[in-house]
């Protein structure tokens, strides 16, 4: 087998195995990975509308919907009327929300320690810059085949 053909699955083996590892110590903390998910994307895109979420995190849209319904019964997320669309609702995090945020981020860096344990500052750094690249090259919808 190429070095080519072995990239992807050596990508998605390390992807799948530091999920595993965030996902055990999420848990510690209550947290379902659809749970610290959705207040993780939720951080970083707040204001962000439900469908528009739900295909950020690859669900089906009336899963996501539950999710928000228990985050929104917990107090940590909160539905907003979109300004631009009167049948939408945006999504934003409540302050009740940042101690998750707080543990999950700690949690993160952990994995992250963990994972990049022995790596040299300068090749984390061409690992980053090659993953960004793939990304760029996958990210064009646009340019997808049938």
């Amino acid at each position: 087998m190429s070095s080519e053909t072995t990239v992807g699955f050596a990508l998605h083996d390390v992807a799948r195995m530091m999920r595993r590892d965030f996902d055990r110590r999420a848990r510690s903390g209550g947290l379902s990975r659809a749970r610290w998910q959705v207040l993780w994307h939720l951080a970083k895109h707040e204001g962000i509308h439900q469908a528009a979420l739900a295909e950020l995190l690859d669900v089906a849209p009336i899963s996501l919907t539950r999710q928000v319904d228990n985050l929104e019964q917990e107090g940590l997320v909160e539905r907003r009327p979109d300004p631009n669309d009167r049948r939408r609702f945006c999504l934003y995090l409540t302050e009740a929300a940042q101690p998750a945020l707080d543990q999950l981020r700690a949690q993160a860096a952990h994995t992250r320690k963990r994972a990049l344990e022995g790596l040299a500052k300068d090749d984390i750094d061409a690992l980053k810059r090659i993953l960004d690249t793939m990304r760029s090259n996958l990210c064009d919808r646009n340019s997808e085949e049938p």
